[in-house]
C-alpha cells in the first residue's frame, strides 16, 4: 500500500471505533513514569548536596583522561556532535522520513517520532529540574569540548541515543530485525554514555540516570502515540499494511414488539337474570 502524510482526506463516514495499530502500553502509563522520574530526580537533587560522591566520580573521569588517544578522541567527538540537540533532532527527522516514504509505513513513522521525542524530552525536563553542576574541567586534563552549566544529571546525549534506539525498535517490532535493532541501539547508547565520561562532561551517575528517565518518557510516548497516531491517520488518510480500522460494530436491530392479539370488539349488553318461581302443584 502507498503511504502518504501530505494532505487531509475527506471522509463521508464516521470514524470507526478502534484502530488495528497500537504500541505496547502500560496500564498506568502516566502515573508509573511520573514516579520513576520523580524518584530519579530526587536522587539527583541529593547528589547536588553530596560533594563526596562527586569527588569519587571525578576519580573515574581522571582514569579515563589518562587513557586518551587520537582515535578515541575522534570517536568521542563524533558521538558528541551526532547526539547533540541539532544532531539528535536530525536523526529523528531522517528516520521518520525513511519509515514514511521508503518503507511506506506512515503510522509507524508517526509513532516513532512521538515516542522518541517523549523519551528525549523527559531527560531534558529532569536535567532542568535537578540542576546538578557538570564536572570541574580544572580537575581533568586539557578538555576536548567545553560544556558549562548546571544540566549534568541525567546525560542528554545518552538519553537521546536511548530514546531513538528504543523508539525505532518499537517502530520495526513486527519485523525479524527488531532484536538486532535493539541490540545495536543499546550498544550505541552505551558508547555514547562512555564517550560522555571520556570527554569529562558528565559524571557516571549522570549517564546511568538516563536509562530510567528515558524509559519513563518512552512509556508516556507509547500511551500518547496510541491516542494521537490513529487520529492523525484518520484525518490525513494514511494507509499502511497491517494498520487500519476495525469494522464498527452495529447494534442489532431492535425486534418489533409483538402485536397484541386482536380482540373482538363486542357491545356488552347487560344480561338481567330473570328469576322464575316454580310452584308445586
Amino acid at each position: 500500500m502507498v503511504g502518504t502524510m501530505a494532505f487531509p482526506a475527506q471522509h463521508s463516514s464516521p470514524r470507526p471505533a478502534r484502530s488495528t495499530w497500537s504500541l505496547p502500553q502500560l496500564h498506568q502509563w502516566v502515573v508509573v513514569p511520573f514516579i520513576v522520574v520523580l524518584a530519579t530526580a530526587t536522587v539527583g537533587r541529593l547528589l547536588v548536596y553530596s560533594p563526596g560522591i562527586a569527588a569519587r566520580e571525578t576519580e573515574v573521569l581522571q582514569r579515563l583522561d589518562v587513557a586518551r588517544s587520537g582515535a578515541l578522541d575522534l570517536s568521542a567527538l563524533a558521538l558528541h556532535h551526532a547526539f547533540s540537540t541539532p544532531g539528535a533532532f536530525a536523526i529523528i527527522v531522517a528516520l521518520t522520513a525513511w519509515l514514511a516514504r521508503n518503507r511506506r509505513r506512515p503510522w509507524d513513522a508517526a509513532g516513532f517520532a512521538v515516542t522518541a521525542l517523549c523519551g528525549w524530552g523527559a531527560v531534558a525536563v529532569a536535567k532542568v529540574a535537578v540542576g546538578r553542576a557538570r564536572p570541574d574541567a580544572a580537575t581533568l586534563g586539557e578538555p576536548l569540548v567545553l560544556v558549562e552549566g548546571i544540566t549534568s544529571f541525567p546525560s542528554g546525549h545518552t538519553g537521546a541515543a536511548l530514546a531513538i534506539a528504543a523508539a525505532f525498535c518499537l517502530a520495526v517490532r513486527r519485523s525479524g530485525r527488531a532484536p538486532a535493532v535493539l541490540a545495536a541501539g543499546v550498544g550505541v547508547a552505551a558508547l555514547v554514555g562512555v564517550s560522555r565520561l571520556y570527554l569529562g562532561v558528565h559524571y557516571p551517575l549522570d549517564v546511568l540516570a538516563s536509562f530510567p528517565v528515558a524509559w519513563a518518557g518512552l512509556a508516556v510516548g507509547c500511551g500518547l502515540a496510541n491516542l494521537l497516531v490513529p487520529a492523525l491517520a484518520y484525518g490525513f488518510g494514511w494507509q499502511q499494511e497491517g494498520a487500519g480500522w476495525e469494522a464498527a460494530e452495529q447494534a442489532p436491530a431492535a425486534e418489533p414488539a409483538p402485536e397484541e392479539e386482536a380482540r373482538p370488539v363486542t357491545n356488552r349488553i347487560p344480561v338481567v337474570a330473570r328469576r322464575s318461581g316454580h310452584h308445586a302443584a
